[in-house]
């Protein structure tokens, strides 16, 4: 198995955990401050590690999916103010919260 694939491996499943430990716990105005950093964090490292995978040959197509990706996870996530909960639509935006019945943000 290659080395960067390795690496891009161990890297992805320590985001993963942050992810949703910081997803679960953070409070609803650290969430709402840092999500669009996230989302253009997680992005960027992506794309860097396929630019490391690819060895310098990723093609411009794969560069337009993953920033449609970020777009589409960034504006599917809602947050509760009331409880703080991280809300990701699938089909349909929630207006209330599923787990305390709030208003969620717009």
């Amino acid at each position: 198995m290659p080395r960067s694939f390795t690496v891009f491996f161990g890297v992805w499943i320590a985001l993963g955990i942050a992810s949703a430990v910081f997803y679960k716990k953070a409070s609803y105005a650290t969430k709402k401050a840092a999500h669009p950093f996230l989302m253009i964090l997680t992005g960027g490292l992506f794309l860097g590690f396929a630019e490391w995978i690819f060895q310098g040959r990723l093609p411009w197509p794969f560069i337009i999916v993953v920033c449609v990706i970020m777009y589409l996870n960034y504006r599917c996530t809602r947050f509760c103010p009331q409880c703080s909960a991280t809300v990701r639509a699938r089909f349909t935006r929630w207006e209330f919260c599923p787990r305390c019945g709030a208003k969620l943000d717009q």
